[in-house]
């Protein structure tokens, strides 16, 4: 990575540790060149967190290219756009002019994707003004787009002001040297543009719907340039229609709140010592008037009704005891598939509205019938409110437990359980075509043997495929193939609080047997995590193409960001040797997620996860069919070379279909 890479890699190291990073509320839209800003103008400000912008435009710079002008083109460009971070914006770029059509034979005047990042700077008030830097077409080797500037801006009621400098990698062009803009908003749904972007003088009209017009937060926002004049272009007219979302389901999500600090701790009561006395007398008739085994038998009683109602509800593995005044509850989630939380917080309900007179619950989590976490929620409050949590202290070689009053499962702990979901090989803005695809769809199937085992089998089956990855086609040895996919057995160990490990053998990736562990080590409080994952595989029809892998893993997750990162190092399955770093940025249920990996060469990738199954899945007694929850689809480029070439390889991991962080920490979001 170069220096420019690096820098803006600690801008964004910089955003996510400031938590107190002020997230813009304003008006943002994006630009022509696909970054927010006014028409070619990037603005001092990100998208708003959580803020997802799609946007088509006609307008693109080209730099002499084989049949194509210099200057100005009228060509075909999609941005999709997120503000990832309160202080982070990251979008990708596609721009082409024919879609379909051979490169090497027709010719194409452009058929490139592209990565833009915007980094606001956290410590500066806005009463003052605001600051960013960016990069547009990060990596870029074909130098159409690539650029990198500052930017400076101030907010004067309906007034915006933004000055700036910036470089780009072919001059001279747009944000080769200083640039400015002003616009004037008269109303929330108009914008009037003023700019120099350091080459053209440029007018032009921007309108968005207003909120609440459409449903579900969308807004319809559209620019028009209508006068142009300077050293590149003279009155040419282009255009932008767009969308504007709030990405995800975050603000529709609820956790347990901590038990309010008045509850936690309450005043002490000053009385004189006659009264103490006299309370205390009166306690003691109370007990010995009412027999112990009474409200010991209620509480029974309590946790045999809140075990059936579980049970009811469709929960695996339940059992339930009553202790002292402290309701035990232990379940096995496979309802809330998309996020394990979400069924803490109902049973803590549930528990609530019986409690009876329980004051607290101990509420376990199972997954594969390993305890994994434990909360402790206060029930004698309006609502239910953490007390405390921790993991779970049993293991699988010193299992205590209480002595139930309650065990029951809907259905048998070895039910089998059907996923489906489609998988996709996509070459996209590659000289054969701006998307080709292989889509297949995948069933796997998986059985609970026993406490930490596991049986599962994964196929798919080509259903849909461009010509590109027909037989003969150049994308034909990356196709979704119809085959058995993977078909493994596992066995995970609970050997600490915060240690597991799991052992795996069977079929992998199609045409290999191997046997594998992952082995996983926890901070207390589940934000950090430490790993090796690793496998020796020999092919099934070659003994010379026999492979091994092995990987250390390092993982960080930051709930009040929504943002996890995990680092692979070391040699990955098809024994190339590197690095790669992996990072999800959550909204609720949904997550951008943004790759880096570097051993032969070097990639980006930007994508999306979306969870193809309703936020509570249902299942019957004896099998249960859902879809994918983690479902996710990325685009990938090839940076830092001198040619662009089309690669789908590099970096991979062999996994289980099962491992630890999805099966047993929520997909690595365990820590609260």
């Amino acid at each position: 990575m170069t220096l420019k890479h690096w820098a803006l890699v600690g801008g964004a190291v910089a955003c996510l540790i400031t938590n107190a990073a002020h997230a813009q509320q304003g008006q943002t839209d994006l630009a022509f060149p696909g970054y927010s800003g006014f028409l070619n103008v990037p603005s001092a400000t990100v998208l708003n967190h959580g803020q997802a912008d799609v946007q088509w435009s006609d307008q693109a710079w080209l730099n002499g290219r084989p049949l194509a002008s210099e200057g100005y083109n009228r060509l075909n460009s999609a941005t999709v756009a997120l503000g990832v971070l309160p202080s982070m914006e990251l979008a990708g770029r596609l721009t082409w002019d024919k879609a379909h059509n051979n490169c090497y034979e027709g010719g194409c005047k452009i058929r490139d994707l592209s990565a833009n990042v915007k980094i606001q700077a956290p410590f500066i008030p806005e009463e003052w003004f605001t600051l960013a830097v960016g990069a547009q077409d990060l990596g870029g080797e074909t130098g159409d787009f690539e650029s990198v500037y500052v930017v400076a801006g101030r907010q004067f009621g309906p007034v915006e002001v933004a000055l700036g400098y910036g470089k780009p990698e072919e001059t001279p062009r747009y944000l080769d040297g200083a640039f400015g803009a002003v616009s004037y908003r008269p109303f929330p749904w108009l914008n009037l543009i003023a700019e120099h972007d350091s080459q053209d003088a440029r007018l032009g009209i921007g309108a968005t719907t207003p909120q609440g017009w459409l449903p579900y937060g969308l807004q319809v926002k559209g620019k028009v340039l209508a006068w142009d004049e300077g050293d590149t272009d003279n009155d040419r007219h282009f255009a932008s229609i767009g969308l504007s979302m709030p990405f995800g389901n975050a603000p529709r999500k609820q956790r347990l709140s901590p038990l309010p600090e008045a509850a936690a701790e309450p005043a002490p009561v000053q009385q004189s010592t006659n009264e103490s006395k006299t309370n205390v007398a009166v306690t003691e008739d109370v007990a010995s008037a009412t027999p112990k085994q009474t409200g010991t038998k209620s509480g029974k009683n309590t946790a045999k009704a809140i075990g059936e109602q579980l049970v009811n509800a469709g929960y695996d593995r339940v059992r339930t005891a009553s202790d002292n005044g402290t309701l035990h509850i232990w379940w096995e989630n496979n309802l809330y598939n998309r996020d394990e939380r979400d069924s803490i917080l109902e049973v803590a309900r549930k528990a609530h509205q019986a409690a009876g007179t329980h004051q607290q619950a101990e509420l376990t989590l199972l997954n594969q019938g390993l305890p994994v976490v434990t909360q402790t929620v206060s029930l004698n409050e309006q609502q239910p409110y953490q007390v405390t949590r921790q993991f779970s202290q049993s293991t699988t070689f010193n299992n205590t437990q209480p002595n139930w009053d309650f065990e029951g499962s809907y259905g048998p702990s070895w039910k089998p359980r059907l996923t489906l979901s489609p998988t996709l090989s996509t070459g996209v803005a590659t000289e054969y075509g701006v998307w080709d695809a292989s889509v297949a769809l995948s069933s796997e199937l998986a059985f609970s043997l026993w406490p930490g085992a596991l049986a599962s089998a994964r196929y798919d089956a080509e259903i849909y495929q461009t010509e590109d990855f027909d037989k003969g086609g150049i994308f034909y040895n990356s196709r979704q193939r119809t085959d058995l996919i993977e078909a493994e057995v596992q066995q995970t160990f609970k050997l600490h609080s915060q240690l597991y490990t799991s052992f795996h053998a069977g079929r992998y990736a199609i045409d290999y047997n191997g046997a594998m562990n992952e082995t996983l080590l926890l901070s207390p409080g589940g934000r950090h995590a430490i790993g090796f994952i690793g496998g020796s595989f020999s092919h099934t029809d070659s003994n010379i193409d026999d492979r091994t892998q092995a990987l250390a893993q390092y993982s960080y997750y930051n709930p009040n960001l929504g943002a996890q990162f995990t680092v692979y190092g070391g040699q990955f399955f098809a024994e190339d040797n590197g690095f790669r770093i992996d990072s999800r940025f959550w909204f609720g249920d949904y997550a951008l997620t943004l790759q880096y990996k570097n051993t032969d060469a070097e990639f980006v990738s930007l994508g999306w996860v979306i969870p193809l199954t309703p936020v509570k899945d249902h299942q019957f007694r004896y099998l249960q069919v859902k879809g994918n929850a983690d479902w996710n689809y990325a685009v990938q480029t090839r940076i830092n070379e001198d040619a662009n070439t089309v690669s789908f390889g590099g970096a991979g991991v062999v996994t289980s279909s099962n491992p630890l962080q999805k099966t047993y920490f929520n997909r690595g979001r365990i820590a609260q």
